[in-house]
């Protein structure tokens, strides 16, 4: 029944998710044809075609996580609204699966699309990341990290690009909460649909969630003069975020049960 569901939902949200593939396929390909760009510039790199391949992958990843962290909003606030849109609520209320089973089935889809999506943006920045170890040797490697370009140089970008091949800071897991941000995305997008009738307020919210959360968080900062370090308040975010978006989630999925579709 759920796995119905789970089918029913994907083609609801068959446009969304091919504009998703096509703008994490287009973040690989614009690296790409900078790459290739600095290469008819730079001959030695067309002889180095691991450092090619990380300084494609490593920027066309990073890209890919930004999209999906601006699609994620959009699909959990899409779920609810396009149902009611096209009448499918008001069908799925006369068939056999319960209220909850149609929630989960769509907290799946979402979940499922954006962990996925987050998958290969991170595998291929781990290739990247693993391919510019392999050519620490390489001389060529050697001269673009340790110099200093002007911002005409085509080097530059590429200097920029293999940086961000190899930094571990890059994975975004150091510092920065970013799941607990793509969790208060979802979770602030999902509740503000239940009253929607567009996705436009739900993506909006969504949006503006950890914005919020960030602004009440940094106020709280100032009245207490500071007085935690900077990666306590870090961590006071990751915390507040976290606990708010699954806290909507699951305030989403009960309202949902009791409530009667308009």
């Amino acid at each position: 029944m759920i796995w119905a569901l789970i089918k029913k939902d994907l083609l609801l949200l068959r446009f969304y998710l091919q504009f998703l593939i096509g703008a994490i396929v287009a973040c690989f390909l614009g690296t790409a044809i900078s790459i290739f760009w600095i290469a008819r510039e730079v001959d030695e790199l067309f002889r180095n075609y691991g450092i090619m391949v990380a300084a494609i992958l490593a920027p066309g990843s990073l890209l890919g996580i930004f999209v999906v962290v601006i699609f994620s909003p959009l699909l959990s606030g899409s779920m609810l609204t396009l149902e009611r849109s096209d009448r499918s609520s008001q069908f799925l209320a006369c068939l056999p699966p319960t209220r909850l089973q149609n929630y989960l089935s769509k907290l799946i889809v979402v979940a499922s699309t954006v962990l996925f999506s987050l998958g290969i943006c991170l595998l291929a920045w781990f290739v990247a990341y693993r391919l510019l170890h392999q050519q620490a040797e390489a001389p060529f490697l050697s001269n673009v990290m340790s110099k200093r370009f002007d911002a005409d140089s085509p080097l530059l970008l590429l200097g920029i690009y293999l940086r961000l091949a190899g930094s571990l800071e890059v994975a975004l897991f150091h510092r920065y909460p970013f799941f607990s941000t793509l969790v208060s995305m979802i979770g602030g997008s999902m509740i503000a649909s239940l009253w929607a009738k567009s996705n436009a307020v739900p993506t909006l919210c969504g949006v503006l969630t950890p914005i919020v959360i960030g602004v009440a968080i940094a106020r709280v900062a100032t009245v207490w003069n500071n007085l935690l370090p900077e990666q306590g308040w870090f961590n006071a975010f990751s915390l507040v975020a976290a606990g708010f978006g699954l806290c909507c989630i699951v305030a989403s999925g009960c309202i949902y049960r009791v409530q009667r579709e308009f």
